[in-house]
Parts: structure tokens; sequence; C-alpha cells
């Protein structure tokens, strides 16, 4: 079993995932302290050190990308494996999405068998709803979603989707329609929203696969 990640070390391993996913290329030490803040390359490499420590990468000296992340070989739904610990991410402008990892409130351990719907478990989040705008489909403000993070083009019509709106997370109905998204609430109270690809006022997160809820 791999040695947990301290924040800053699970920052640096989230960028990494991600602009691996996007990319389909590692980043550089440059780029891995530009979008950490750190200024010198010898900082970088201290925190690669760690996460390679730690087993989460491995490192090929003297390459300008030379890193790779290790898979875990277990079956990531076997009965017997840990319970995933999912970011519960904070208040994200939807003119930044990228920040929307980096600082997390807290992790939560899911049961495995609620990401079996999942295309990419490790591509799942939890983020709280930030309205009643889906209250006809039992989703209330303060639920807490799992939202699998997908782009816009992989979301089909009628995909319940999280969106950030402002610094708001919403679930709505997706449907792309006239060239323009449509925000379809269940909800007689809000109307649907509509906006064009890439407007910086709103972001598709991805598919809601569930929620949890506190009484």
């Amino acid at each position: 079993m791999k040695d947990r990640l301290t924040q800053r070390q699970n920052e640096g391993y989230e960028f990494i995932r991600m602009f691996v996913r996007e990319e389909g290329k590692p980043p550089t030490l440059r780029e891995i302290g530009e979008a950490l803040g750190i200024r010198s390359t010898n900082g970088v490499s201290k925190l690669l050190d760690a996460l390679e420590q730690k087993g989460y990468v491995e490192r090929e000296p003297h390459a300008a990308r030379g890193l790779r992340l290790v898979e875990e070989e277990r079956d990531p739904f076997a009965m017997d494996a840990g319970a995933p610990d999912l970011p519960v991410v904070s208040r994200t402008s939807s003119s930044r999405p990228e920040e929307l990892r980096k600082r997390p409130r807290r992790y939560l351990a899911v049961d495995p068998r609620l990401l079996r719907e999942a295309d990419d478990p490790d591509a799942c989040l939890l983020g709280r709803a930030g309205d009643d705008g889906m209250n006809g489909e039992g989703i209330r403000k303060g639920d807490v979603l799992l939202i699998e993070e997908q782009r816009a083009n992989m979301l089909d019509n009628g995909d319940l989707v999280a969106f950030l709106v402002g610094e708001e997370l919403r679930a709505r109905r997706f449907f792309y329609a006239n060239g323009k998204l449509h925000l379809r609430p269940a909800d007689d109270h809000y109307t649907e929203e509509t906006y064009p690809p890439g407007d910086s006022g709103c972001h598709p997160v991805g598919r809601v696969l569930g929620l949890f809820r506190t009484f």
C-alpha cells in the first residue's frame, strides 16, 4: 500500500495526472513549478523525489518530460481494496477550472462500488450543489455530488451534469443545441440558461453519478 501524500504532494500529483490526461504527455519541471507556484526547479525536483519514493511516479534521468505515473495493479473495485479518498472541492471560479482540484476542503473516503459507473474512477471528485435547481429530481442545495470530470464533447444530451457558473456548482440536465450549451433545471422556480462553448462564465465539470446527504 502506498504512503499517504501531503497536501502539497497531492497537488503536484493531481496536476501531473490532469496534464497527462489533457496533453497526452507529462509536464516539464518548469510547467509543474508554474502551476504550483514553485520558483526553483530544485524545489520541483524535491517534490517529485517524494512522489517517486512513495511510489506514485517514476522518473527518467536527464529527460525533459521523463515522468511516468505508476499505475495501481490491483482492481480498484475489489472488495478488499481500501476506500478511495475523493477530494471535496472548494468554491472555484468557472474562469479558472484548472484550480478545481488544487485546494480541496478535505478528502472523503467513499465505497468503491459507488464508482462502478465511472469511465475513469481517478477523474471523480465531490462538490456541494449550490442551489435547488434540480429539486424536481431530488437534488437539494448543499447535497454533496459525486462527479466524474469530463470534457463537454464527451457529454450526451440529457446527461445530469455539474457546472461551474461563476463560483457556484450547479447540477442541470445538459443539452447542446444551436451551437450553445443548455442548462435545464428541474424546478419551476429556475429558468434554463444557455452559454456558448468556452464561455468563461460557465464550465461543464462532468457527469453527476450520485449524491450524499446528511440529515
